[in-house]
Formats: structure tokens, sequence, C-alpha cells
């Protein structure tokens, strides 16, 4: 039934709950699992002296998020990591649809509380425009 399960890290406690079910399904199916983290656009400060030293900061937390994910998934699953630059429910839906994942898997509140309370949440927009079954953990 699930073959290819996108995994949603940002690094929160139901990121890393949300990625222990992910693993569960993919050993229960002998599915592929992606983990994935986008950041936040630097692209606004282009041609500032900011930009290069945001953009690395960004990327190297996004790779520590993506690194501490597959040391928790460790040789339990087969395991791909995308790193994306850009609104993260767009990003997760545009990896989900061009790569034709079966399952989205993510935690239902991440690091951006606020931003999720003035904005409506990542995992809220994922479910209503997914074109694929969404897992949200709690």
């Amino acid at each position: 039934m699930f073959h290819k399960i996108l995994v949603a890290v940002d690094g929160s406690p139901t990121s890393s709950r949300a990625i222990d079910v992910a693993v569960d399904i993919a050993k229960r199916y002998n599915a592929k699992l992606c983990l994935l983290h986008a950041f936040p656009h630097v692209s606004d400060l282009l041609g500032t002296p900011e930009y290069e030293r945001l953009l690395e900061t960004r990327m190297l937390i996004g790779q520590s998020l993506i690194e501490a994910a597959r040391t928790q998934v460790g040789d339990q699953a087969d395991v791909d990591v995308q790193l994306l630059e850009g609104p993260p429910a767009q990003a997760i839906l545009r990896v989900a649809e061009e790569e034709n994942f079966d399952l989205i898997v993510m935690g239902s509140r991440g690091h951006s509380t606020l931003v999720g309370l003035l904005l409506g949440s990542v995992s809220n927009t994922i479910v209503q425009r997914a074109h694929c079954p969404v897992l949200v953990v709690h």
C-alpha cells in the first residue's frame, strides 16, 4: 500500500514522534522514507552582507536536523533526504506531488507556534491540499 513515505522534519518533539511512526509504517510495508526539511527563504536579503551568512546558517541547522532524523531512523528503513529553501507547506506539497509519494507523515505542531496561530499551521495546510494521505502525529 505505501511504497514512498515523505516525513517532514523540523526538530520538534512531534516531528521526532512522526519519524518513529513513519519508521514503523515503512517497516510494515517495506517502504522507502524521505526525510525533508524546508527552511524559510532568505532571498529577500539577496545582495546584503548578511545574505550568505544567514543562508549558510540555515543550511547548517537544516543539515543538523536531517542528520539527527537519519540517526533516529538508523538502519530500520531505506532513507533519502532533502533540504530545501522555501515555505515548508509549499515545499512539502511540491515534493510529495512531483515525486509521487504515497503518504506524508508529520508532527501536529512544529517550532513556529506563533506563526501557526496567525497564519494557519503547516500540518493544517498539508492536510487540506495534499494529493495523498497525510498522517499527523500528536
